[in-house]
C-alpha cells in the first residue's frame, strides 16, 4: 500500500524563483533544493529535501553506470548518449543507431515510444515520428546493447524483474544511500524509482566524484546529453556534470563529490537550473563570474516588444 506521506506537500516547499515585469512580480515558482557534501551529508536545504520525488531522467547517469557494470564498454559520444535526454537531431539519432548496429540490433528493437524530434529544426525536417527521435532512445539502445553483451532477453528489458533493471536498482540504492520504497514506470516505459531529493543529490555528487569515465564523456560531449543551448548542456560546458529530469528536476554533480538536486513544484524547467547554480554560489562552490555567465543564459526575460522589462530571479 502506498504511504500518502511519502510525497511532498506545499508546506515542504519554498519560493525558488519569481518573474518580474516592470517592477511587479508576475509569476512565482516554488520547490525544493538541497546540497550534499562529499561525505553524503546534507550541507544546506531550502524546503524539505527528505521528501520523496520521482527523479525522472536525472538518474540516467546512474543507469549508464549499471550498464558499465554489466560489461557494456561504450566510449566517447556513445557513452555520453547512454545518459542522454537528447533532442532528436540527425547527429543524435545517428549515435543511437550506431549503438544498436554495433550490438547487431536495429531501431525496431527499441521499446521506447515514437516521437518527433525535440529540436525545432530537426522536427521541421522530419517526415514522421520515430523511436530513435524519442529523447530516451540513447538509454534504450544502451540497455539493449548491455542485454546482448550478457545474453539477456531483449524483449523484456523494461520489466522490473529483468536482470538489467535489478542491477539498476542496486546502483541507485548504493549511490543514494537509500532503499527504494516504490517503483513505477517513466514516460519512456523504463522502471522509475521513488527517492528523496537529498538522496538524489547524494547520488549525483558521488557519481561525479567516482565515475570519471562516464562523467568525462558527458563533459566532453555535452550537446549529446541534451542539445546545444540546453540548460544542462550550458552547465556542463563550464565543467560541471548536470542533468535534467522531467517535471522540474535538475541535478549538478561536482568532481569534489558535492551534489545539488532541485525539484520545482509546478513541474516547470525554467527555474531549475538557476536554483541549482545559485545553491553552489551561496556555498562558495561556484565562481561568481561563471555564475553570472550562466545566469544570463539560463534566465528568462520579460519583454515588452523588444524592450526588456524584467527577468526570472532566484529567490534565495
Amino acid at each position: 500500500m502506498v504511504n500518502s506521506n511519502w510525497g511532498y506537500q506545499v508546506s515542504d516547499t519554498i519560493q525558488l524563483a519569481y518573474l518580474t515585469r516592470a517592477g511587479i512580480i508576475e509569476s512565482r515558482h516554488h520547490g525544493m533544493v538541497c546540497l550534499t557534501g562529499p561525505d553524503g551529508k546534507l550541507i544546506q536545504e531550502h524546503g524539505n529535501s527528505r521528501k520523496l520525488i520521482y527523479p525522472r531522467s536525472a538518474v540516467k547517469p546512474l543507469q549508464a553506470l549499471a550498464l558499465r557494470r554489466a560489461g557494456l564498454e561504450l566510449s566517447g559520444v556513445q557513452l555520453a548518449m547512454s545518459s542522454a535526454s537528447h533532442q532528436g537531431t540527425p547527429d543524435h539519432t545517428a549515435i543511437v543507431l550506431s549503438i544498436l548496429a554495433d550490438a547487431g540490433l536495429s531501431e525496431s528493437d527499441l521499446m521506447c515510444p515514437v516521437a518527433w524530434p525535440g529540436n525545432p529544426k530537426a522536427r521541421a525536417a522530419a517526415a514522421s515520428e520515430t523511436r530513435a527521435a524519442f529523447n530516451c532512445s540513447g538509454k534504450h539502445a544502451a540497455f539493449l546493447a548491455a542485454c546482448v553483451k550478457n545474453g539477456w532477453d531483449t524483449k523484456t528489458y523494461l520489466q522490473p524483474e529483468h536482470p538489467l533493471q535489478k542491477l539498476i536498482v542496486e546502483v541507485i540504492e548504493e549511490f543514494s544511500g537509500e532503499k527504494i520504497p516504490l517503483s513505477t514506470f517513466d514516460g519512456c516505459g523504463a522502471p522509475l524509482h521513488l527517492m528523496s531529493l537529498q538522496g538524489l543529490a547524494r547520488a549525483i555528487g558521488k557519481f561525479a566524484e567516482t565515475e570519471t569515465q562516464i562523467r568525462d564523456a558527458m563533459l566532453a560531449n555535452p550537446w549529446v546529453v541534451d542539445d546545444r543551448g540546453a540548460s544542462d548542456t550550458l552547465v556542463m560546458e563550464k565543467g560541471m556534470l548536470a542533468k535534467i529530469g522531467a517535471e522540474g528536476v535538475f541535478v549538478i554533480g561536482l568532481a569534489s563529490g558535492h551534489g545539488v538536486a532541485v525539484k520545482v513544484a509546478d513541474g516547470s524547467m525554467r527555474p531549475a537550473g538557476l536554483a541549482a547554480i545559485k545553491m553552489l554560489l551561496n556555498n562558495n562552490l561556484l565562481d561568481k563570474k561563471i555564475y553570472d555567465e550562466l545566469f544570463a543564459k539560463l534566465t528568462v526575460s520579460s519583454l515588452g516588444g523588444a524592450e526588456k522589462l524584467g527577468q526570472l530571479e532566484v529567490a534565495f
